[in-house]
């Protein structure tokens, strides 16, 4: 059985529809035409007055119209074992605090042992016809906030969605705050695009903003905002100035900072994000701890 949104028709000449039907009730009301022909590809995910319609079905003053926020079938991702470190959740959207070194979603070599394999297994018994929908993916050695929509209702819905990371980089900075406004191109070989990627005039443009915390010995505690998301962009664009991030294996070139900082996962943390729910209007905000070993090593300036 389907889980329906639910909406009462009422006031319908004010609407303005350029026909009283389902179809135009949902424009009028922001669905998305990927969302639509979803809808339209299933049977029984629009309901009218408790009985099976279809986007052309009409409608009036005082009718009940039933939508399934989950019209697809549910995903086909492997279930995995696992703990979810839940931040918050409510029927539309669950936020959880993802660990270094657990990729976000099942890949060859992380089939059985990723993020939306436990998240799957976690919504089991919540919602048979649930879908995979992470709003906001991380690298596998990223750690920090994740969140999922739980259905397409509520990830067509996302909106002033905001993100702040914060990242241990090798050396130190003069400035206090500062701007990487450098384009990023992703490397191909034989026409298949590579996982590493350059600073270049020929790539797409990426801007990153970066808010000095802290100059330590030799490494730094810095906070970046993005105000785009390109693959890997605030590993290109620290790399490319000279102060990559600790534990990073693909952009640090010099074995002399590999081995005095031989972390197993790159030094980035999303750790604070924002958003408006588009049930109440109000701003969403969350903030996460530092992991244990970043406290420890930041606290002792030694792994």
């Amino acid at each position: 059985m389907k889980n329906y949104e639910m909406f009462e028709i009422s006031n319908i000449k004010n609407l303005k529809l350029k026909s009283p039907t389902v179809y135009y009730y949902l424009k009028s009301k922001n669905f998305s035409e990927s969302y639509i022909s979803k809808l339209r590809t299933s049977k029984d995910s629009i309901l009218l007055n408790k009985t099976f319609a279809t986007l052309k079905s009409q409608i009036k003053d005082g009718d009940i119209l039933s939508v399934a926020n989950n019209p697809q079938n549910s995903s086909t991702i492997l279930p995995c074992d696992g703990n979810l470190d839940i931040v918050f959740e409510d029927d539309d959207f669950l936020l959880v605090n993802k660990p270094h070194n657990l990729a976000c979603m099942p890949s060859r070599s992380h089939y059985s042992d990723n993020l939306g394999g436990i998240i799957c297994k976690y919504m089991q018994n919540k919602d048979k016809n649930f879908v995979l929908r992470i709003v906001n993916r991380l690298d596998k050695d990223t750690a920090g906030l994740v969140l999922v929509a739980k259905n397409l209702i509520a990830y067509n819905s996302i909106k002033h969605f905001k993100k702040e990371y914060y990242a241990i980089c090798y050396g130190n900075f003069d400035e206090k705050s500062f701007t990487i406004n450098s384009k990023i191109e992703t490397i191909q070989h034989n026409g298949i695009n590579q996982m590493k990627r350059i600073v270049s005039n020929n790539g797409k443009s990426a801007i990153t903003h970066i808010e000095v915390v802290k100059n330590f010995d030799n490494f730094s505690l810095i906070k970046l905002t993005l105000e785009t998301g390109r693959t890997h962009q605030i590993r290109v664009h620290l790399s490319s100035i000279n102060h990559p991030l600790l534990g990073d294996k693909i952009y640090i070139e010099e074995y002399k900072i590999l081995s005095q900082f031989p972390f197993t996962h790159t030094m980035l943390l999303l750790k604070k994000i924002s958003f408006t729910h588009f049930r109440t209007n109000q701003t969403m905000e969350f903030e996460i701890n530092f992991p244990p070993l970043w406290t420890n090593f930041l606290e002792t300036k030694q792994i």
